[in-house]
């Protein structure tokens, strides 16, 4: 699991922050959904700046101190003090901020769980292909 399982997990959480702001727009209330909307938004600007400022950190080779630096003095402010202003103004519930936040959380436990339990990580090792070697259950 490297950088590539975190660029999924963006992608698998943008996707499902659009289908549950549908369905909770649909189907409970549009405030709602768009306070999960905007959680979601912001978890994964959270996640997204998080994985940048660790990257520029955790190198191989010489690391750029200053660069990680100046992500990280705007990471910090910039996010927490939208987040809030985010939750001071009544625009949104808090329930659905949350709600919206943990998405990014429930996606990356699924996506980790979904690899250890295939052995996605033991077939790339071994480099036999996925499709080669039939599912096996675990008792």
């Amino acid at each position: 699991m490297g950088l590539e399982f975190l660029h999924r997990v963006m992608r698998a959480t943008a996707v499902v922050g659009i289908l549950a702001f549908a369905f909770a727009a649909v189907y409970y209330n549009i405030d709602f959904a768009w306070g999960l909307l905007i959680g979601c938004a912001w978890g994964m600007g959270n996640f997204w700046a998080m994985t940048r400022v660790i990257t520029a950190v955790v190198t191989p080779g010489d690391v750029d101190r200053r660069h990680a630096l100046i992500l990280a003095a705007i990471k910090f402010p910039v996010l927490y003090v939208a987040g809030y202003f985010i939750l001071r103004s009544d625009w949104f519930s808090p329930i659905s901020l949350l709600a919206g936040f943990s998405i990014l959380f429930v996606v990356v436990v699924l996506k980790a769980a979904g690899r250890m339990f295939l052995n996605l990580d033991d077939r790339t090792k071994r480099g036999t292909s996925r499709t080669s070697e039939p599912l096996r259950t675990r008792v």
